[in-house]
């Protein structure tokens, strides 16, 4: 668990830009921020960049500052705590729609996604995903409402050439029967409509499902995930 001075300094360098950009900053400055002197100041710049959260030159001017993809996830997992604790309790989350076709490439990302996903979400997917379709507005209200719940988020990557985009994660239970997640990638070729689903086995085959046979997707709240 990070510590809540290096996570107070975290922030304070996110409000100065350093989350998006390189910034130029004083040590002075930030202790005039966080309320310390600037030898506390320089220690915990010192922690940040020992801990891989930052990365550090020194210039003639200051010190240019950026917080590192590590850096970030610190952030990301206070936000997501602070998040589900503003939250008010609601009601579980079921999304009900019907087994459709895929495009066949689900395999090919579920097998590039594959280590990722394993660390995000807990188990080794199975190289294919389950498609579904919803149409009903419940169903649409449904997926509105997961939407605004925090995700898991698997970041993208270089590989072979190919850039991949991020990958948002909702944990779920497939007809009450079988541990899965929604994934929903930054870039997609299916419509809104269409929910794209992996899990550790393969669904159809486990649950004997066809085209167009009916399924219940229950959203399990990230902080019951964890």
């Amino acid at each position: 668990m990070i510590r809540p001075e290096t996570w107070f300094t975290l922030l304070s360098l996110a409000k100065y830009g350093a989350l998006h950009d390189v910034i130029l900053l004083k040590t002075s400055d930030l202790g005039k921020d966080l309320g310390v002197s600037q030898q506390t100041a320089s220690r915990r710049i010192n922690d940040c960049v020992n801990e891989g959260y930052i990365m550090r030159a020194h210039t003639v001017n200051g010190m240019q500052l950026r917080i590192t993809e590590t850096g970030r996830d610190q952030l990301q997992r206070v936000f997501s705590t602070l998040e589900i604790a503003f939250a008010p309790p609601k009601d579980e989350i079921k999304i009900q729609g019907y087994v459709v076709g895929g495009l066949g490439e689900g395999a090919y990302y579920v097998e590039v996604y594959a280590e990722r996903f394993k660390k995000a979400l807990g188990f080794e997917p199975f190289l294919g995903t389950l498609n579904i379709r919803v149409t009903t507005e419940d169903a649409r209200h449904a997926i509105r409402r997961m939407r605004h719940t925090p995700p898991q988020v698997v970041t993208g990557f270089t590989h072979e050439g190919r850039t991949f985009g991020d990958v948002i994660c909702y944990r779920a239970i497939v007809n009450d029967k079988i541990e899965a997640a929604i994934v929903i990638a930054q870039r997609t070729h299916h419509s809104e409509d269409i929910l794209e689903i992996i899990a550790p086995v393969n669904i159809r085959k486990k649950l004997k499902l066809t085209d167009s046979d009916p399924i219940t997707l229950t959203i399990i709240p990230l902080h019951l995930a964890m």
